[in-house]
């Protein structure tokens, strides 16, 4: 029997070679009650006490950290990756020059295009075509603002509903986690050690860690007590708490306690890795390119409305562009229908001076105080360079995060995989068993016979 148990658990193992959850088993075996005789105790062979699970739980207790700093990782790469494709170009993050940054139409060659087109027409005061152009540079560097604007408060849609669906998720698991501590306890109570159940509550617990950061403990009778950051939602392998969505003024999504209400404040998984991204990197690029639009408006309307057009009129009311920031930003439809009423010149008698049009252009490179002092390509390059380094570090990071994760990995998959060379090995060892047993049986059985021939 103890034999035959051995090969089957062996068999059990070779099965479960491709099983990622699997943590390989092994009988252990102990001497069988002695049978009391004259000459004293007579051993009655072997039997198997217990067939335990071979397992580390240093490591699975690593594992689960390490795969929730991963997940986090990983959500906020995609997060900004996302926000990277929302300027429509991609970034060199060795690269702090925005005008080197980019293989194609960006807002920093819309910027520079427009100052430049007010540089030719500074060329050419009265000219009809250099007033299109200018126009026609205007209008594509406001698409350009409005369509990255668009996109990136789009991308901070996606993220809170991701989130809203990721905390879903999370009570899911935690919900699937106290049922399998439960039936651990009452599996053990009654038949013994539950590994293959133990294999899935290890392995739904680093589910759990992928979307929160999860501690455990256990008390003496075995019990599991499962934290997220530091509030309790598993006491005694019984579920006491859910985390519920809540929501701020802005319609942002974040996680609390359900019973107590206490916001939580999650370090790792998935879910505060898409937080840090919507509410960090992507909130921090929207709201410089904002500030750019916006000190464009203001400095070019400025200058434009102090100006005359080709007919020697004033309108002080007529801006060059309309809107207060990135989200708005337009060109005049009144420019845009008769370009002769851009005011280029600053005298009425001189329809052919090129005054405003030369300030327009100088303001290129001049400093802004709204801007930190900064040009509008140095605020500009300032803004991606400053991004691209964040993303850049993201990567850096999970990079080495893999390595460490793989590194557990592959530890803990040489203490609890299964070796096919091992456990062939092992059947090997069982069968020879089992047969020498089956020729002791045989033995007895001879040797009995002969002494009830003698009785005869």
């Amino acid at each position: 029997q103890t034999a035959r148990q051995g090969a089957e658990i062996a068999g059990n193992n070779l099965a479960n070679a491709s099983n990622p959850i699997y943590a390989r088993q092994r009988v252990k075996i102990a001497s069988a009650v002695a049978i009391p005789t004259d000459k004293g105790p007579q051993g009655s062979g072997a039997e198997v006490a217990r067939i335990e699970q071979v397992r580390d739980h240093a490591i699975d207790k690593q594992l689960v950290e390490e795969k929730g700093v991963t997940a986090f990782l990983e959500a906020k790469q995609r997060g900004l990756q996302m926000a990277e494709s929302s300027l429509g170009q991609s970034l060199d993050r060795q690269s702090v020059d925005a005008g080197d940054a980019y293989s194609t139409y960006g807002i920093s060659e819309g910027v520079t295009d427009l100052f430049n087109s007010f540089q030719s027409l500074s060329a050419s005061p009265t000219s009809t075509t250099e007033r299109q152009t200018a126009l026609y540079s205007a209008q594509k560097l406001t698409d350009k603002f409005k369509s990255v604007d668009r996109r990136l408060d789009n991308l901070r849609s996606s993220l809170n509903k991701e989130i809203k669906a990721d905390i879903a998720n999370a009570n899911a698991k935690l919900e699937q986690l106290a049922y399998l501590t439960s039936s651990i306890g009452n599996t053990e109570l009654v038949e013994g050690a539950a590994n293959e159940i133990r294999d899935v509550m290890v392995d739904t617990l680093e589910q759990l860690a992928g979307f929160v950061n999860v501690i455990t403990t256990t008390n003496d009778d075995g019990k599991m007590s499962v934290f997220i950051s530091g509030e309790e939602f598993i006491t005694d392998n019984v579920m006491t708490d859910v985390m519920k969505v809540v929501t701020d003024a802005n319609g942002y999504h974040s996680a609390a306690s359900s019973s107590s209400g206490i916001a939580i404040n999650l370090t790792s998984g998935k879910i505060a890795g898409a937080i840090d991204a919507r509410d960090g990197g992507v909130v921090d690029l929207r709201e410089s390119l904002n500030t750019l639009a916006s000190e464009l408006i203001t400095q070019v309307n400025a200058l434009h409305t102090t100006g005359y057009d080709l007919s020697g009129n004033n309108d002080t009311s007529l801006d060059f562009f309309n809107g207060t920031g990135a989200a708005d930003i337009s060109v005049n439809s009144t420019l845009t229908a008769d370009a002769r009423k851009l005011q280029m010149s600053a005298s009425a008698t001189e329809v052919g001076d090129n005054t405003i049009a030369r300030a327009l252009a100088s303001k290129l490179e001049s400093p802004a105080a709204n801007l930190n002092n900064m040009s509008y390509s140095e605020h500009y390059g300032n803004t991606v360079s400053r991004f691209g380094q964040e993303l850049s570090l993201v990567n850096v990071q999970l990079n080495d995060q893999k390595a460490v994760q793989n590194m557990l990995q592959k530890q803990r998959d040489s203490v609890q995989g299964v070796s096919i060379d091992e456990e062939v090995a092992n059947l090997v060892i069982f069968q020879r068993a089992f047969q020498a047993s089956a020729r002791l049986i045989t033995t007895m059985n001879t040797l009995m016979g002969d002494v009830i021939d003698m009785k005869r």
